[in-house]
């Protein structure tokens, strides 16, 4: 009989441990959506008082979905990379109204020697309806099946042909970050932490509900892409 209790008992120790680490690392990511949000605030904010970026803005007006990653930190030390956490909103065809966020992950690998660190901010345009269906994939490789562009800086003539166009505000010892080829995944850890439940970009950006109708972060893409 002792040995009965002594075997319940430390299943039920067992059982409230699992429990306060599964509730522990569901509050960090959590909090890990909630402070890249805020931080895609800032970035967007960045943009759009940045007078470089003049053709960013006025793409942004014809374009379906926006990507920002706050963050995507370059590194080298031998091959180099880069890496960085970013929401996308898209605009409903319907209302002209921007959905989201759905959070994702950029990921991406450089060849030849590159040494140091550098952190930007990033964002990049969808331009063509065939490659936002296929950023609803659980991951996708930027590049592989659309044309990418480095976004115009300053006046020049605004790139409108490319499926997606990117910009980059960089400090740090290379001089921007390049997207091509580049591995966009579905981050579904964030979006389950961020929205209480389990759901796909599809869930967010396409049917809608999902939406937290107070973030700043909407109202931003609204200003930057219009209605």
């Amino acid at each position: 009989m002792n040995k009965i209790r002594a075997i319940i008992s430390a299943a039920v120790v067992a059982m409230v441990l699992m429990t306060t680490v599964l509730t522990d690392a569901h509050a960090e990511s959590s909090a890990k959506a909630e402070q890249l949000v805020v931080a895609a605030e800032l970035t967007l904010q960045h943009f759009l008082g940045d007078p470089e970026m003049e053709n960013l803005r006025a793409l942004a007006k014809k374009s379906m979905a926006v990507f920002i990653a706050p963050e995507v930190w370059k590194f080298g030390v031998g091959i180099g990379g880069s890496t960085g956490d970013g929401i996308l909103l898209v605009r409903d065809k319907m209302s002209g109204k921007w959905l989201g966020p759905a959070f994702y992950t950029l990921d991406s690998g450089s060849l030849g020697i590159q040494f140091g660190v550098q952190v930007s901010e990033v964002a990049f345009l969808v331009m063509d309806q065939d490659s936002l269906y296929s950023l609803f994939r659980s991951s996708f490789n930027l590049g592989a099946e659309m044309g990418i562009a480095a976004g115009p800086v300053g006046k020049g003539a605004a790139v409108a042909t490319a499926d997606i166009v990117s910009f980059s505000r960089s400090k740090g010892a290379y001089g921007g970050v390049s997207i091509t080829g580049g591995v966009l995944s579905v981050n579904l850890e964030l979006n389950r932490a961020y929205y209480g439940k389990a759901l796909d970009p599809v869930d967010i950006l396409v049917r809608g509900p999902a939406r937290k109708k107070s973030m700043t972060v909407l109202s931003l893409v609204e200003r930057l892409g219009g209605q």
